[in-house]
């Protein structure tokens, strides 16, 4: 970038110091049409990377939280969000595992529960 920028000044001092060229203005054309390509590619580089890393942090996290692979693969799978980590996942997660929850204190009030005798 850094030598298309130098060569860009030099034809522009050129053109500035001789007047119109049409051979000069095709080289600006050209120089800056190849700065353009190589800030093009590097900001789609740029997103790549800031992908990997954020998807790297989401494995981050789920390899030392302490949940079942099953939850886990949840996460995984869930698309990645511009509003958090995880986005809406933890939030339905959070909802579900509620659910079970006040389920299984429903389930232990029906059921009977049997006194074993200790001998």
């Amino acid at each position: 970038m850094a030598t298309l920028q130098v060569y860009q000044a030099k034809v522009l001092k050129h053109l500035h110091e001789r007047g119109p060229d049409q051979g000069a203005m095709e080289e600006l054309r050209a120089a800056t049409d190849f700065a353009l390509r190589a800030t093009k590619v590097t900001a789609r580089s740029l997103g790549q990377v800031m992908s990997t890393i954020v998807v790297q942090e989401r494995h981050l996290w789920l390899t030392l939280a302490q949940m079942a692979d099953v939850d886990k693969s949840r996460f995984l799978d869930a698309p990645i969000s511009q509003g958090g980590l995880f986005g809406d996942t933890v939030e339905d997660f959070a909802q579900q595992f509620s659910a079970v929850q006040k389920q299984t204190e429903a389930i232990k009030h029906i059921l009977p529960r049997r006194d074993i005798p200790s001998t």
